[in-house]
């Protein structure tokens, strides 16, 4: 069994049109997100409706949070995205984000998954590869960790299990702006990173109509 596992999709449609399609291709079945469905792009209805219907297991970020209590401690470019969101989202996409659970925690053919935004610890802390260490898989009481939050991909084993952050759909930092998701075969327990380009001008065109802070568009080139 191919399972597929995403994150920080940011509101990007056609980043995650391209994940999904080349997911199709490669046969994976049940897709998981950690979090972070929406922000700094201007696709929210669009993205949740995608999501609905490709049925993808999703928890809440802190950027899907602050949808539905506000911008406090957000820098000002992520909380203009914010405040952006909050003035164009259907009250069905409203009613998703807000039913979102915090965390997912159940086995995935046999082994025991959680799926964080941030951290086990704490939805809006930063996990960077090397921050990672076994003692998160028994916070989380699992084999297997998904983190979010960072957009930097990875993938750490331990003898205890594995901690995965898949990267970034929407909003790539890593150097490459290519979108990033991860795929574990359950078969032989593997794990691999798959990057996907994508037509970014209709991205970036609607951060421009819709005066959002040219950084958000800036950065999409340069994947960082």
């Amino acid at each position: 069994m191919k399972v597929g596992l995403i994150s920080d999709v940011h509101a990007n449609l056609p980043a995650l049109e391209a994940v999904l399609q080349d997911m199709s291709a490669r046969n994976v079945g049940t897709v998981y997100c950690a979090g972070d469905i929406l922000g700094y792009y201007t696709f929210p209805d669009e993205v949740v409706e995608l999501l609905r219907g490709r049925e993808v297991h999703c928890i809440a970020g802190n950027h899907d949070r602050a949808v539905l209590v506000g911008t406090k401690g957000m820098n000002s470019i992520a909380a203009a995205a914010i405040e952006w969101t909050r003035g164009h989202i259907s009250s069905s996409t409203y009613a998703f984000i807000r039913d979102l659970p915090n965390s997912i925690h159940r086995p995935v053919d046999g082994v025991m998954a959680a799926i964080h935004h941030g951290s086990p610890r704490h939805m809006s802390e930063y996990i960077f590869e090397e921050h990672v260490s076994d003692e998160l898989l028994a916070v989380a009481g699992a084999k297997l960790l998904v983190l979010g939050h960072t957009h930097m991909p990875y993938i750490a084993q331990f003898p205890s299990g594995h901690v995965i952050n898949p990267g970034s759909v929407g909003q790539p930092r890593d150097g490459d702006p290519r979108a990033s998701y991860a795929i574990l075969d359950t078969a032989e327990w593997t794990f691999s990173m798959v990057r996907v380009g994508y037509d970014q001008r209709t991205v970036i065109a609607g951060v421009r109509e819709n005066g959002l802070p040219e950084m958000l568009a800036s950065r999409l080139l340069r994947g960082a």
